[in-house]
């Protein structure tokens, strides 16, 4: 189909794709299929949904698919509860905080992260949390799991006020379909095309000032948070990440009278003389430029922790038809399914976009009740169509 012709026909909110018999019953109510641009804009038509009716005010579930599990916490002052400003709830949050702003206005009891293979932020299985407000105002939770205490998300139970509990559930995408229902709530089917393919923008950051690929995998396996024995105690632990920063940048500054200091931290963190030889190396080639040691030192955490994923044609199939198989096969059935594109983000490969987003939209179609429709969010227009089942010409696999 051309561009144009598929321009207009998305503009008129084309039916979606001939839907398979199996999923056409006449009781099922048509879905809306939102596409977005940010993964945060998916919260503000959540929110449209609950004051159109399409959702209940509570007792929603999030089945998110997703590369990364976007459980940062919003910005606070937040108080539990709903709230009709649109706008201001927006301006809390960003795209790796909006399923917990969610929680806090209410709407939703419980997330579900189907993770790809290779995504391993949350171990897999059931955890619960208190998710409330610190006396300066700001939203913390008190689960001592690396993704909060690292990211400065993690307080002491005792320090939270205003709590609520957050349920979170982990699973591998490819096993969800077959392990039965996954939710038996309202769910909000929500999917971030940067599941089929991902890219790590700090590690493109670092690519461009420089530093190879095989380079950015010897920093990952140095830093590997598996390998360097913090401890349990979330308040030793961020203490013992700052030293392993500090020494790192007193490595990289060329700081000699800090140097004796470091070495005892890359010790005590088992990072040994091969490993320091390999981080001196990196240090000494990007002498030259501040602006890589800069970089460096910048960017070389998110290098350790944002996955990347390469991905063919194939791979994109896949992925589409296992999404595809948890309504086919009756794991859940969505009262709206939310798309975000993560493309200007730097996380979906721009070159593989269109294949991927025209891939699930034709799956999604198959199985979704009659009558569904797509809806593009305000500024959005359709992926340019390169057939939903092929690569852009000349891009025979992502980057």
């Amino acid at each position: 189909m051309p561009y144009a012709a598929a321009l207009a026909a998305a503009a008129a909110l084309v039916p979606m794709l001939a839907l398979g018999a199996a999923a056409a019953r006449a009781a099922d109510a048509p879905v809306e299929v939102v596409v977005s641009g940010p993964h945060d804009r998916a919260l503000a038509h959540w929110m449209r949904a609950v004051r159109e009716g399409a959702l209940p005010r509570e007792g929603v579930t999030i089945v998110h698919v997703d590369a990364h599990p976007d459980l940062s916490t919003p910005q606070g002052p937040m108080a539990r509860g709903w709230r009709d400003d649109v706008a201001d709830v927006m301006r809390r949050v960003h795209i790796a905080s909006f399923q917990l702003a969610a929680v806090r206005l209410g709407v939703v009891d419980e997330i579900v992260w189907l993770r790809p293979r290779w995504a391993e932020t949350f171990p897999d299985g059931e955890r619960s949390f208190l998710m409330g407000e610190l006396p300066n105002g700001a939203i913390a939770v008190d689960d001592p799991s690396d993704h909060y205490v690292l990211d400065e998300g993690w307080a002491p139970t005792a320090s939270l006020s205003d709590t609520q509990p957050v349920r979170l559930r982990v699973l591998p995408l490819d096993e969800a379909a077959a392990g039965g229902l996954l939710a038996a709530s309202p769910v909000v089917l929500d999917v971030d095309l940067d599941v089929f393919a991902t890219r790590n923008p700090s590690a493109e950051r670092l690519r461009r000032a420089g530093f190879t690929d095989a380079e950015l995998d010897e920093l990952r396996r140095i830093f590997a948070p598996s390998e360097l024995g913090l401890a349990a105690d979330p308040a030793t632990r961020v203490a013992e990440v700052n030293a392993l920063l500090g020494a790192v940048g007193a490595l990289g500054a060329g700081d000699w009278l800090a140097l004796p200091g470091a070495l005892a931290v890359f010790w005590q963190r088992g990072i040994g003389p091969r490993d320091l030889w390999s981080l001196s190396g990196l240090f000494a080639r990007a002498a030259g430029d501040p602006t890589a040691v800069e970089a460096l030192l910048r960017d070389g955490r998110e290098v350790v922790g944002l996955p990347e994923r390469r991905a063919d044609a194939d791979e994109i199939e896949r992925t589409a038809r296992q999404i595809a198989a948890l309504v086919e096969r009756g794991a859940l059935r969505p009262a709206l399914v939310t798309i975000a594109r993560s493309v200007e983000d730097g996380f979906t490969p721009p070159e593989a976009w269109p294949s991927i987003e025209w891939t699930l939209l034709s799956e999604l179609g198959r199985v979704l009740p009659a009558g569904s429709r797509i809806r593009f969010d305000a500024g959005e227009t359709p992926a340019p169509r390169g057939g939903a089942s092929e690569l852009p010409q000349g891009h025979p696999a992502l980057p």
